[in-house]
């Protein structure tokens, strides 16, 4: 790419627009996948901890891994219902295009 204009960046690069609210829809989808995943997680957690008391040494790992799976799924419902959509940096591309000489590495 010896010429910057051949280079097409993405949308989601290109793109420096403000996400958009969270809708009453995409709010009952979080609450329902929330409500599923959650206790899903812990009798997961709970099963394990049974097969680990009966002598099967790995599944004390994953006695431990579920419940952090259920603490992961709340910190993201709540992160993800305020709107507060991780923000994905957007590399300067002016920046690289002048930076390259055309050669791949």
């Amino acid at each position: 790419m010896s010429n910057k204009d051949e280079f097409q960046a993405p949308d989601w690069v290109s793109n420096d627009s403000q996400t958009p609210p969270v809708t009453n829809k995409q709010k009952r989808v979080l609450n329902i996948s929330l409500f599923v995943v959650v206790p899903l997680c812990l009798w997961a957690g709970w099963f394990e901890f049974h097969r680990a008391q009966s002598g099967n040494w790995r599944a004390w790992v994953y006695t431990f891994e579920w419940p952090f799976f259920a603490g992961v799924s709340l910190y993201l419902w709540r992160r993800l219902s305020k709107g507060n959509i991780p923000h994905i940096p957007r590399p300067d591309l002016e920046e690289l295009a002048d930076g390259s000489d055309g050669k791949e590495n």
